[in-house]
């Protein structure tokens, strides 16, 4: 398969699009509220059964870090020889099978490897797949479309949370809500394979397009650098929090059903401003919405850090909503006006596999945690390492488009 898109605005027009946008929408919701989103919510009831330390719910954390790293590649070569519709499916399969494994957890070694299959099946049915789709059957409305995609699958860091702690404190516990995951992973491989569509083939009288740049020379260019090192900071800062927040929060007195609805808030604030900032790229440089992002992200983290009283603890869902989500969008719409379509996805893919190294910060917040008492220091100084990064992305040539 030729990964193309097509810029017709027969395609653009078209009802298909829509169906693509929400079958991939939904299943974005589906794999960011319970591979990430609320894995910290479960982890701890989980370490509460099972008598896990802090240090050793982190490393749970910290694989499926690693499995999303490992498997960010995948959707790349998987879509060019079974199609990104099947790619998403397989997603699907995958991440029921990871949590169906979680399920019947006695020890740590089985949920590390139900946490390293679930980040497996993360990459193949969210991101790379999901914006290729979008992108094909959207043509010119693609950044709008991506936005809305974005701030929809935004949407799991809002529901995941709360749902993971009603059912991990209701009768069945957290093994019930893998099980019901599970089945709920299998029900939207169907739903892939059953209502998605290959975007079709550019026209015959179609003009044609420049070739984009070699792999090598988006890997190089600074741009992509910058950027690249400004979403592993992002990830790492994400997944920390994700990981330790129910705990952090129970050490400052707060309880666990606060803790997963003030994570559910952020994600709702991170989810209207993805899809605001959608259409906002039409106003203002997505280089300027970066920098402005990784700058509300470090305020963020250091809120939760110091999060003493409600105030703190809001301004954290404010800043950190808005800051780690936009990110995610800013960087998805630079590296296509950077590289194009193609070249972009494939930064993209790029990107996420290189934020393997956002696996190392649920651990280290563990051992903190485990020295100090408290997981403020961790949060606070990742925090910290963001500032210098916003910098950085002043430094960043405009690409074409801005």
């Amino acid at each position: 398969m030729t990964i193309a898109v097509v810029r017709s605005p027969v395609v653009a027009a078209s009802a298909r699009e829509w169906v693509v946008l929400a079958v991939t929408s939904v299943l974005m919701v589906f794999a960011q509220g319970t591979v990430f989103a609320s894995l910290g919510i479960s982890l701890f009831a989980m370490a509460g059964t099972l008598h896990w330390s802090s240090a050793q719910a982190g490393s749970a954390f910290t694989t499926v870090v690693i499995g999303a790293c490992v498997g960010a590649p995948l959707p790349v070569f998987l879509m060019r020889r079974i199609g990104a519709r099947w790619t998403l499916a397989l997603g699907g399969v995958v991440l029921g099978a990871a949590f169906l494994l979680a399920s019947a957890t006695a020890e740590l070694a089985t949920m590390y490897a139900a946490t390293a299959l679930a980040g497996v099946g993360f990459s193949l049915a969210a991101n790379t797949p999901g914006i290729y789709l979008i992108a094909g059957w959207s043509g010119a409305r693609a950044p709008r479309m991506i936005g809305l995609y974005l701030m929809l699958g935004m949407f799991g860091n809002a529901i995941g949370p709360p749902v993971a702690q009603a059912m991990c404190a209701g009768a069945g516990g957290w093994r019930l809500y893998w099980q019901a995951m599970a089945l709920t992973g299998l029900a939207m491989a169907g739903a892939c394979s059953w209502l998605l569509r290959e975007p079709p083939p550019a026209a015959p009288d179609a003009p044609a397009v420049a070739p984009g740049p070699h792999y090598r020379q988006i890997v190089t260019a600074a741009p992509f650098l910058v950027m690249a090192l400004g979403m592993i900071a992002t990830q790492v800062c994400v997944v920390t929090v994700e990981s330790v927040i129910a705990a952090h929060l129970a050490r400052q007195g707060w309880s666990a059903d606060y803790a997963a609805w003030m994570l559910g808030l952020q994600g709702l604030i991170g989810a209207l401003a993805t899809g605001a900032s959608g259409f906002l790229t039409r106003h203002f440089a997505p280089r300027r919405m970066l920098t402005a992002s990784l700058l509300l992200e470090a305020i963020g983290m250091v809120l939760l850090a110091v999060a003493h009283g409600s105030p703190a603890v809001w301004g954290f869902a404010l800043t950190f909503g808005i800051g780690s989500c936009v990110v995610l969008l800013a960087v998805a719409v630079l590296l296509v006006r950077y590289f194009g379509d193609v070249g972009g996805t494939t930064a993209l893919a790029t990107i996420w596999t290189l934020a393997g190294a956002a696996a190392i910060g649920p651990w280290i917040a563990g051992l903190v945690a485990d020295a100090f008492g408290s997981f403020g220091p961790a949060l606070a100084g990742l925090g910290l390492l963001l500032l210098p990064l916003a910098a950085g992305t002043l430094l960043m040539a405009p690409p074409r488009g801005d």
